[in-house]
């Protein structure tokens, strides 16, 4: 009886040891369905989203970026990683092949010992060939071997989920800095044009002073103002230049090889 009950004790025991565990649930019910459904030709559309901008030199640094970045290189060197490892994870499910292939080739010598050879084309010579095939193959008893198989296969999903959020904060970045960019580019213009004009009111304004007809306040308030236009093209000037660095680094180029053309 004692017997009987340690057999059936290891019995329940293997076979609770080859089930695998299950799966924990999150806790959360996941909708049937995207609140804002998108049929597949706005997906395509929204992978190449930069082309919305109409900026054939946008395309082209998206291009250069896609091409030329570190780090999205990095995390496609990472996703293959993780394929090659998955595909070796999952090797010992399947069965596994020998295969060999031996040829010998004996010819007979004549004379006393082995210091007469006698190598003529007379001597008799034998051949020998050999080839063997074997398959073998571990069952997974304890489910280890799948369990490492599916965990493999689940890092290759992360590592692609890691290179799409590399991807889009790369290419997202190149887009803001590129129009950041055009952006500083457009307010230095305006910020020399509105110098320009405070130059010639006040010219204006001192040729009147001269003439008895201005103030000296009213002469004054023009330097003034002249002087915060003045001052505001060094800062523009050092933003625009701030942005095209970044642009440059996100592009992995030197920002001396790096010539844009001004668009408005």
């Amino acid at each position: 009886m004692k017997v009987s009950l340690t057999l059936l004790a290891a019995s329940l025991l293997l076979a609770a040891c080859s089930s695998p565990a299950p799966r924990p649930g999150a806790g959360m019910q996941t909708p049937p369905a995207w609140h804002s459904a998108s049929d597949a030709t706005a997906l395509r559309a929204n992978q190449q989203w930069w082309t919305s901008f109409d900026s054939p030199q946008l395309n082209q640094l998206i291009e250069q970026a896609r091409s030329d970045s570190y780090d999205l290189a990095s995390a496609m060197a990472r996703v293959r990683q993780a394929q090659a490892s998955a595909v070796i994870a999952g090797a010992p499910l399947l069965p596994e092949l020998t295969g060999a292939f031996n040829a010998n080739r004996q010819k007979l010598l004549r004379g006393k010992g082995y210091s007469q050879l006698d190598a003529t084309s007379s001597n008799k010579a034998v051949d020998y060939f050999d080839a063997r095939l074997s398959a073998t193959y571990e069952i997974d008893f304890w489910g280890g071997k799948r369990a490492a198989r599916d965990s493999a296969v689940e890092e290759v999903r992360a590592s692609e989920f890691d290179q799409a959020t590399v991807e889009l904060t790369l290419l997202s970045g190149v887009a803001t800095s590129y129009t950041q960019w055009l952006s500083l580019r457009e307010q230095l213009r305006i910020a020399q044009l509105n110098l320009d004009n405070a130059q010639n009111v006040l010219k204006l304004v001192q040729t009147r002073h001269d003439a008895g007809s201005a103030t000296a306040l009213e002469l004054a308030q023009q330097k003034s103002l002249v002087a915060a236009q003045q001052r505001q093209l060094p800062l523009a000037q050092q933003q625009a230049d701030e942005a095209l660095i970044s642009l440059a680094a996100l592009l992995g180029t030197p920002v001396q090889d790096l010539h844009l053309a001004p668009q408005p």
